[in-house]
């Protein structure tokens, strides 16, 4: 199966259970192998990281603080198949699901969904770590609100919208992707209630490079799990489950 066809599964699939009358909240799958081959490792330097030391650096005080914050964003350079991806995000909507009923869940989770930015560097890793992000925001929502998430709708489309902004292909070394253009993102904040703020900033612009053809550079090193500034306004203000009609 080639990575198109991937895409195309992933586009194309909705998500149910078995149980027609009960949907259960599932933990993050365990993750399978820690290399995949010897000239993975040589070539990209891919070694996976556990789940457990993922659970331990998450249970730092200091993340758990910003894990309760639906907007404190977090960026993971070198995301691989996802696994800090899947747990921030399992986490951050376990925070969701305390705080929320079933009128603000679908925003609340929406915006813990877009506070997680993450970049890939090979292509079949970036296909399962968006599709496993896309799974578990399915599964809160259907243990949630006990009803099917159909990928006809308007949460499902900005879902699997978001997930794609933010989670990219690219070399974190170079700032550009495989087509050779800047790793860019989007940064959303609130506006007007439960609308969202789209702007666009670019992955270099988070360091201080001295590049002043970089008009977005900003003074500072970049933090794992440091706050995005907005940069630039480029899109009007949009109802946040209809975000996906900006694409």
């Amino acid at each position: 199966m080639s990575i198109e066809d991937e895409i195309s599964l992933f586009d194309d699939k909705e998500f149910y259970t078995n149980d027609e009358t009960k949907f259960k909240l599932e933990t993050t799958s365990e993750d399978g192998d820690l290399i995949k081959s010897k000239e993975r490792v040589q070539h990209h330097g891919e070694v996976f990281t556990p789940k457990w030391m993922v659970e331990k650096m998450l249970a730092e005080p200091s993340i758990q603080e910003k894990i309760h914050d639906l907007h404190a964003t977090f960026l993971e350079p070198s995301a691989g198949e996802g696994a800090f991806l899947k747990e921030i995000l399992h986490q951050k909507l376990n925070y969701v699901d305390q705080i929320s009923n079933k009128s603000n869940w679908k925003d609340n989770a929406l915006w813990a969904l877009m506070s997680i930015y993450a970049i890939e560097l090979l292509r079949d890793n970036l296909v399962k770590a968006r599709s496993a992000m896309l799974e578990i925001f399915v599964n809160h929502y259907q243990a949630f609100t006990q009803s099917k998430l159909s990928n006809k709708t308007d949460l499902f489309k900005s879902v699997k919208f978001v997930i794609e902004t933010n989670i990219v292909q690219g070399n974190t070394l170079t700032y550009l992707n495989d087509e050779g253009k800047i790793i860019e993102f989007s940064d959303w904040q609130p506006s007007d209630g439960n609308k969202v703020l789209r702007s666009s900033f670019t992955y270099k612009s988070l360091f201080n490079n001295g590049d002043i053809d970089d008009v977005n550079a900003n003074e500072g090193q970049l933090s794992l799990f440091d706050e995005l500034d907005n940069e630039e306004e480029s899109y009007s203000p949009t109802i946040i489950t209809k975000v996906y009609k900006q694409e």
